[in-house]
């Protein structure tokens, strides 16, 4: 029998899943069409108590230096008074001094601490991370592109001024959707590589049970007070004769909501995959064809359970379930479910072993270390 690992300990000891939470109430009661709200409930219900039940002083210890960060930056005296408009680049950074001055240091200092923080909590998603940080800084350059010319933006609107915060917010939309993409088809390959059966029923439980809709709408809903936080932040800047605080209270506290908000849409999807995962576009794994990569697939080679003979069955390391077509004349591979590359017929999910034939199930084939 193959080791546990860790993540597959993990994955045993849970304390609840999905199926386990239930709701008090259901809005189906006052309309069947609200079925799709309730799932989305059930999915915001068991996300957070999974949280609060397995975040570590690790993880509130990231969240307390992201926040601090962002505090610190946004409150400094330089942008409390307005800064001088007639002086800008090196010459307008060697014009602060004193405390605004290690204000700004110890707030870049504070947002590399939470980024390495960061990567060291959620490796699996260290590239995606820096992907989230060029979202918010995208779309805060774009706010303040939008307010140079127009400062009650979008009350007043230069359509003429406009074209450099359309394509920042086009490049946060596209990092966006790329990091949404790899998660959901990551997650695809991790059901169709380590909850693979003959059985249509319980693969589509498995599908549920990894569900990704609520952790989708958390994601927009965090692009959306990304864009609220950055909309206030650059208009409290904007005019520095006009009394915008409550601009800057919207400012502080969607900023503090969206460090935690980010560190969500990070662990969630690391909590499912778990840390030995590599969270990526489907397209993007299949063009991979590195000397490392074919080194563990073939580490991850499959076994007969019953005499211990090699089969051909291989598991890469996102967990896509690879065989070879079992049609004669055919020298063609894929993965099992999919169509074969050379005769594009449907590879099958199971097989049998070609020594004392054993038929059953290729998942059955592989040694199991699931995550989730």
């Amino acid at each position: 029998m193959a080791e546990v690992s860790a993540d597959n300990d993990e994955h045993n000891t849970m304390a609840f899943r999905l199926v386990d939470i239930k709701l008090n109430k259901h809005l189906t009661d006052l309309h069947p069409s609200l079925a799709r709200i309730d799932l989305l409930r059930q999915e915001w219900k068991f996300q957070y108590r999974l949280l609060w039940l397995e975040w570590n002083m690790t993880h509130w210890m990231a969240f307390i230096t992201g926040a601090f960060a962002f505090i610190i930056g946004a409150v400094s005296g330089e942008v409390l008074s307005g800064g001088d408009a007639k002086v800008v680049g090196i010459e307008g950074m060697s014009s602060i001094s004193g405390f605004d001055y290690f204000q700004i240091l110890l707030s870049i200092v504070l947002w590399i601490w939470f980024i390495v923080q960061c990567s060291l909590i959620f490796p699996i998603m260290r590239g995606h991370l820096l992907n989230m940080i060029i979202v918010w800084v995208s779309l805060m350059a774009a706010q303040m592109l939008f307010h140079v010319s127009a400062p009650d933006f979008p009350l007043e609107i230069e359509t003429g001024d406009m074209l450099g915060g359309i394509i920042l917010v086009a490049i946060a939309v596209f990092f966006t959707y790329f990091f949404w993409k790899a998660v959901t088809e990551t997650r695809d390959l991790h059901v169709q590589g380590h909850h693979v059966h003959s059985d249509v029923r319980l693969m589509e439980v498995a599908m549920r049970e990894h569900s990704l809709q609520g952790w989708t709408v958390l994601l927009g809903g965090w692009i959306v007070l990304m864009i609220i936080n950055s909309w206030s932040g650059a208009h409290f800047i904007a005019d520095r004769y006009a009394d915008r605080t409550g601009s800057l209270i919207v400012h502080l506290i969607t900023g503090v909501l969206s460090v935690g908000g980010l560190m969500h849409i990070l662990w969630f999807p690391q909590r499912m995959l778990g840390t030995e995962a590599t969270v990526q576009t489907r397209a993007a794994f299949r063009s991979d064809t590195s000397n490392e990569e074919e080194e563990k697939d073939i580490a991850l080679q499959g076994s007969c359970s019953s005499c211990g003979s090699d089969v051909d069955v291989k598991r890469s390391e996102s967990g896509e379930i690879t065989i070879s077509c079992p049609q004669e004349d055919c020298q063609g591979k894929g993965i099992s479910g999919d169509k074969c590359s050379e005769c594009e017929k449907r590879l099958p999910s199971r097989i049998a072993c070609p020594s004392c034939g054993l038929n059953a199930p290729v998942i059955d084939f592989l040694p199991d270390s699931e995550a989730w």
